[in-house]
């Protein structure tokens, strides 16, 4: 099992990095020690591309408080640990990682990974611990009825799928078209949830749904719906694929001859791999972004900025960068207002939280254990993802899809 230490306990905001073994002594903080904060994420494997940025933005999160002198936990100062490791896509292995960082580096608290495989897995996992999960990348509506009990101590905030697909349809409605559309979406939990809220948002912007096609993950042969999306005379394509079989459709939807004047396809089309391996083809595409610059406090990007702004710049990986600092923000903000490790008192603190991150002020439904943040829709133009919807200033919206000839 591969393991990834980072300990983040010197005054300075450099990271230290240390050898992988843990702590003998609790993480419980209060005795002018270290408090652990835990994370499994997708470093490698089949779910990695988001894994890296996540990363970042916790280590860096957790070294800024540390540089401001830590958290205060029954009356004593106590710096923070994060321990990241690296569960290589596997859900299962997800699942026994938030098991070693609480029984084995006494996490006080977990920070959650990307796609709605490993953060259901891991939050299961806290549920059992009965320990404190925050987590993002995750839309709502799927977090919410991924436990039929209701969470306990899993939280997450995101985007809410109806926003996104009413976003999608007014992006969509937009373009000079016929206003037939063809929708692809895959049979994981996500799309299953989201693809009836696209049909119902479609319709409700004066679009007509011509073809509707959904099929199993790892699908690699989509002739027979291009075919029939031809036949019908679509000009607008909208979707929910992973990012491989994404890349595969969009490379038949060229080599067949099918030219939509816009295509929008979620988590496949908003990794950094898309413009990488399709080069030019991918010009004027449409992708999902769920953040801005603008939900973060001028002091917020003082510090994301020179630090992730750079790292990422003009790559989609700034966006899970500065999602994951929020998310490493509401729980640190908790424990410096409990003043405890208790993970009852932490959990509670949690979802009382009313507190303003780089991904704007989160605050928590007590009942799904969810907070609604912003959506928008941006377009790949010459490499880079800019916003189209809503409009900002000095971009143009560009029309048809020039990628696909």
């Amino acid at each position: 099992m591969r393991r990834s230490l980072i300990a983040l306990t010197a005054a300075a905001a450099g990271v230290l990095i240390v050898s992988a073994c843990s702590d003998s002594s609790p993480g419980s903080g209060g005795t002018g020690g270290t408090i652990v904060i835990g994370a499994t994420l997708s470093l490698t494997g089949s779910l990695s591309a988001l894994g890296a940025p996540v990363k970042a933005g916790y280590e860096q999160e957790i070294a800024d408080v540390n540089a401001a002198g830590g958290v205060l936990v029954d009356g004593k100062q106590d710096k923070l640990k994060l321990v990241v490791l690296d569960n290589a896509s596997s859900p299962s292995t997800a699942n026994d990682q938030a098991g070693e960082l609480v029984r084995q580096d006494h996490a006080v608290a977990l920070l959650g990974s990307t796609t709605q495989q490993i953060v259901t897995a891991t939050a299961i996992a806290a549920e059992q611990l009965r320990i404190p999960l925050v987590t993002s990348l995750m839309p709502v509506e799927t977090f919410a009825s991924a436990n039929k009990d209701g969470w306990q101590y899993s939280w997450d905030f995101f985007f809410d799928e109806k926003q996104q697909a009413a976003t999608v349809a007014k992006a969509l409605a937009e373009v000079q078209s016929n206003k037939k559309v063809v929708l692809f979406t895959d049979n994981e939990p996500d799309s299953v949830v989201e693809r009836p809220f696209y049909e119902a948002a479609f319709k409700a912007a004066g679009l007509d749904v011509v073809g509707d096609y959904v099929f199993p993950v790892g699908t690699t042969n989509y002739s027979s719906f291009l075919a029939a999306a031809k036949a019908k005379g679509a000009q607008l394509l909208a979707g929910e694929l992973a990012p491989a079989d994404g890349l595969a459709l969009w490379k038949q939807v060229k080599s067949y001859s099918f030219r939509p004047r816009a295509a929008f396809l979620a988590s496949a089309s908003d990794a950094a791999s898309w413009w990488k391996s399709l080069g030019t083809s991918a010009q004027d595409t449409l992708a999902e972004s769920f953040w801005s610059p603008s939900e973060a406090t001028a002091a917020q990007l003082a510090k994301i900025r020179p630090t992730l702004g750079k790292k990422y710049a003009d790559s989609p990986d700034y966006s899970p960068a500065a999602v994951a600092y929020a998310v490493a923000e509401v729980v640190t903000d908790a424990i410096s207002h409990v003043a405890s490790t208790n993970p009852s008192k932490l959990d509670a603190a949690i979802g009382r939280s009313r507190v303003q991150t780089t991904a704007g002020l989160i605050t928590f439904n007590a009942s799904t254990h969810t907070g609604v943040t912003p959506y928008y829709i941006t377009q790949w133009q010459n490499g880079k993802l800019v916003q189209v919807q809503p409009p900002v200033s000095g971009v143009t919206y560009q029309q048809p899809t020039a990628g696909l000839g």
